[in-house]
């Protein structure tokens, strides 16, 4: 370490300042419950103070004089100035400001993290340096082209696991970690997990940087549009080609494949079934929720790259537009010369070249690709037919009941022998609907084939009441029926001509 570094560091650092804040502890422990242990990546304004105001109360019911001024002033000063302790910002999918952890307070997390050690009470040594031998030894076989070191490795590997099943069947005694190494190799996991966590922001902030370069060069107009493009696309082809890039699109494809979320619920269920992480209460909850968490940071990560892409894509939209403004300024000044010679052509031959043979395409006009569109799929079963329910579709299907299409156009013409409108309704209260509803189809079905007024603009209210007696010219219940909605319908006497004589027989099912 060297001490420019460390001085600027302590001077500038908003982590630095965070560490030596006068309420650090209070501000740390506020953060760190409400981003981490409650799995909020970001939150919108008014959420993040209800709960700043609801931890202050906590605050003031212990008794603790701290952190009096309103919840707001410090969202507002956390987020600002020196301090930087979270990032502000807007999107598309909120009304109002959101905001999320900095890369400086993950810094101050992670380190607070290992330095207190808090869940588990002690730094697994003998686990770690397990870890380490184990990783230099993978390095060493599987960085080598060697094919004599990698056979030497495997058939290692086969005759250590030959004999672990060979102690297995023959029921002799299985070695087990002890619980000091579960309990080690657990603190481990979950240091990771939190490392890994808070390693986001930084890769986060590579793209942002990308961004913020192309839109201040576009606002400086720093060069021409063609290169401002070309520093954008190199520049993140250069992030994606380096480690830091190629290890966050294998970490995409890992987090989001199914049979790793597969065997990662399978893990967790067995470790439930360990006794000694029954009190690894919290740290049992952060790994049931570890790879929803990272699967929301890692589409936080993939929508800030898409940012980059639409930042590119208006800058290659702000240059067809230029070019469009040039090609209707153009037009603009053809026309007015058209004009000024109107009235005086010129007597010599105007005429126009127009070569067909070219068929020029700009390719920034390409859109941008896509992701097709994705399709849940769903299991299907062998469907096992309920019998009662068969019979009693087979009884509705039996209780249908025929249309008497004479009858009912000789009902209609027997109305207009005395005038020359019908309206539906009078005609349903004249000839109740002996088939209920679907009679009122076919009365307005008759309107619509014979040429009647229809108007399905507008609806009228029928009732088809319940019962009926024996005669179709009375009917019981006159209170009691069904509203139905129709379209307005009115059987007119100039079409009656039509209604008796010979027609196709008409079906006699709706």
């Amino acid at each position: 370490m060297k001490l420019d570094r460390l001085e600027t560091f302590f001077t500038t650092s908003p982590s630095a300042r965070l560490l030596r804040s006068q309420n650090a502890a209070y501000v740390v422990h506020f953060l760190h419950r409400t981003f981490k242990d409650w799995g909020n990546i970001i939150l919108p304004h008014s959420d993040l103070v209800a709960k700043l105001a609801a931890f202050q109360d906590e605050l003031r019911l212990a008794g603790a004089d701290v952190l009096r001024d309103r919840a707001e002033t410090y969202v507002t000063a956390w987020s600002a100035g020196d301090s930087r302790w979270l990032r502000r910002f807007l999107d598309t999918d909120h009304e109002e400001a959101i905001y999320e952890l900095s890369t400086h307070t993950e810094d101050v997390l992670k380190f607070l993290g290992e330095v207190l050690d808090r869940s588990l009470g002690f730094v697994g040594t003998e686990s770690r340096l397990k870890r380490i031998i184990e990783a230099l030894s993978d390095l060493v076989i599987r960085g080598s082209d060697d094919p004599t070191r990698r056979l030497e490795h495997l058939r290692a590997e086969r005759d250590r696991l030959d004999a672990d099943i060979a102690a297995v069947e023959s029921g002799g005694d299985v070695s087990t970690y002890s619980s000091t190494a579960i309990r080690e190799r657990f603190a481990d996991a979950l240091s990771d997990l939190n490392n890994l966590q808070g390693d986001f922001r930084s890769v986060e902030e590579c793209f942002k940087s990308i961004t913020r370069d192309v839109q201040k060069k576009q606002a400086e107009s720093a060069g021409s549009r063609g290169e401002i493009l070309a520093y954008a696309l190199d520049a993140e082809d250069s992030l994606k080609t380096q480690d830091q890039g190629v290890s966050f699109d294998e970490f995409v494809r890992l987090v989001l494949s199914p049979k790793k979320q597969e065997e990662l619920e399978t893990i967790v269920a067995r470790l439930d079934e360990i006794e000694e992480l029954a009190s690894q209460v919290e740290g049992m909850q952060t790994i049931r929720g570890m790879m929803s968490s990272l699967s929301d940071e890692a589409e936080k990560v993939l929508r800030t790259t898409r940012r980059l892409s639409t930042t590119l894509r208006r800058l290659l939209d702000t240059r067809i537009a230029a070019g469009r403004m040039r090609l209707a300024e153009v037009l603009r000044d053809i026309r007015a010369a058209a004009v000024a010679i109107a009235e005086s052509p010129p007597t010599d031959r105007i005429g126009l070249d127009i070569f067909t043979e070219l068929d020029m395409h700009c390719a920034a006009e390409r859109s941008f690709w896509t992701a097709p569109a994705t399709f849940e799929t769903t299991e299907l079963t062998n469907d096992v037919p309920d019998e009662d329910s068969r019979w009693l579709a087979f009884r509705h299907l039996a209780a249908m009941q025929r249309l008497d299409w004479s009858g009912m156009r000789g009902a209609v013409a027997e109305e207009l022998r005395s005038r020359d409108r019908v309206p539906l309704a009078e005609l349903l209260a004249s000839h109740p609907p002996e088939a209920g509803a679907i009679e009122v189809l076919g009365y307005v079905q008759i309107a619509h084939d014979d040429g009647h007024e229809v108007d399905i603009h507008q609806t009228e209210s029928v009732v088809v009441p319940a019962e009926y007696s024996t005669s179709r010219n009375s009917r019981l219940g006159e209170t009691t029926g069904q509203i139905y909605e129709v379209p307005t319908v009115t059987f007119v006497a100039r079409q009656s001509s039509s209604i008796e004589t010979e027609r196709p027989e008409e079906p006699e099912s709706p």
